[in-house]
């Protein structure tokens, strides 16, 4: 219900700090989604909070039972007055706007998807809206005064004595390019100030923790602030990670685990012939994650698949491991989210053959049963020190090529091609004419 980004893990981390905190008034500073006031809920605390974006606003000021104060703008009336009923200056307008951060961002743009996304919630505001009102009327947060002001200044105003605990923005003009939606459709009593650059948040994290007792965390690495570093968490695996700093608390790491099921099947070894037909095998989350933790290349973050299934040529043997989900932004389109190729084999080429089973129409109807909904195309992105995947070349087109955003490589890839032109037995053919030749003599 409340928009943010803070793990999981961290709230159980202020819960237990806060724990040892004498209780009376907290301060929380850049409050942002709550996550800091649902953590220390019913423990005694006064929060005071503040914060200076719309967003956070609405919510701290109908908490505190003041005027939430926004109205829809008169030049978006036209294509969002559907949206005036619901604005009630209390709840209804903070629900509105909950909502709005998930679909206002594509209002206006041009392309199917945007449209669709606007017209679902149009069509289905009137039940979203209620169901969203009803869960702000049962939230537990109670804050003791909300202020809309500057982290700057508000932090000069704090009683030197008093706990404070903020997770401030974590990088310059963040706040500004988040809420931009609701600030383009919304007009409200805005604050002035000057956006926080990086060295900003630097020197707010520096005002936070020059009191006795304080929790903050960034995804910077402050070193000024090393010595009271008190935990690291990683929730997943391509999250970034949070460094947690406190003047008291027990020291904490927190990595991502992923269950792990064996798989007995036999795989294709050295010195095997591969043999048809080839069979797709679905393969549970666990499975896949034992197969990809050891052949896939380390250095490449997993994530989570919807589908996951295995190849297996007609000796039962596993060739390689693909796994599939729904493209976030092209409706009839699987997005591949890795596959790679059993090792060592005699067969240099393999991983064109997973490529080709994975856009087979054996896979497509797989996708089409797991996503409840039309495949006719695959797109996949891989990162490279060449310009170019050899992997996908010949069987994928490039449509992207950019900088990386990996440390480990040079090039960051994107790849696109049509699903289900044919079928498994047609692809282990091409493969077989095109890249099967083994670089040794199999068989006995």
């Amino acid at each position: 219900m409340f928009q943010g980004t803070i793990p999981a893990p961290m709230r159980s981390i202020v819960r237990e700090t806060a724990s040892h905190w004498p209780r009376g008034p907290v301060y929380v500073p850049c409050c942002g989604n709550f996550t800091i006031e649902r953590s220390v809920a019913g423990m005694g605390f006064a929060l005071h909070s503040s914060d200076v974006s719309i967003y956070t606003s609405a919510i701290g000021r109908w908490l505190t039972r003041q005027p939430v104060g926004i109205q829809l703008r008169e030049e978006s009336s036209d294509e969002l007055g559907w949206l005036a009923d619901s604005l009630d200056d209390g709840v209804g307008t903070v629900a509105t706007l909950m909502l709005g951060t998930r679909f206002l961002a594509s209002v206006g743009r041009e392309g199917l998807w945007h449209e669709r996304v606007v017209r679902s919630y149009r069509e289905q505001w009137a039940a979203k809206h209620a169901q969203t009102v009803e869960r702000l009327n049962g939230a537990n947060v109670e804050l003791a005064s909300y202020e809309v002001e500057d982290v700057r200044s508000w932090l000069q105003k704090v009683p030197r004595d008093a706990p404070v605990c903020s997770f401030p923005p974590f990088y310059g003009g963040g706040y500004e390019k988040l809420y931009e939606p609701l600030e383009a459709h919304f007009t409200w009593d805005a604050p002035e100030y000057d956006p926080l650059s990086d060295d900003d948040v630097v020197s707010v994290l520096g005002a936070i923790t020059d009191r006795p007792y304080w929790l903050t965390a960034s995804n910077h690495d402050v070193p000024e602030l090393q010595r009271y570093l008190r935990g690291v968490i990683k929730a997943t695996p391509r999250a970034a990670p949070f460094y947690v700093y406190a003047s008291e608390a027990r020291t904490r790491i927190v990595a991502p685990r992923q269950p792990i099921e064996p798989v007995k099947v036999p795989r294709l070894r050295q010195g095997e012939e591969l043999v048809g037909p080839l069979s797709l095998a679905p393969l549970k989350a666990g499975q896949f994650n034992a197969l990809r933790s050891r052949y896939l290349n380390p250095r490449i973050a997993p994530g989570a698949a919807n589908l996951a299934a295995a190849v297996k040529d007609g000796g039962g043997r596993i060739l390689g491991v693909f796994a599939m989900s729904p493209s976030s932004y092209t409706p009839d389109e699987a997005y591949l989210l890795s596959d790679f190729a059993v090792a060592p084999t005699d067969y240099p080429r393999l991983s064109k053959l997973i490529v080709l089973a994975a856009t087979s129409t054996e896979t497509q109807l797989l996708c089409q049963r797991a996503f409840s909904r039309r495949v006719r195309a695959v797109s996949t992105t891989a990162f490279s020190n060449n310009p170019v995947s050899m992997k996908y070349r010949g069987l994928l087109k490039l449509t992207k090529r950019v900088p990386s955003n990996e440390d480990s490589w040079q090039y960051q890839l994107q790849y696109q091609g049509p699903m289900g032109e044919h079928t498994l037995a047609e692809g282990l053919q091409t493969w077989a004419k095109r890249w099967g030749a083994p670089t040794t003599k199999t068989g006995v």
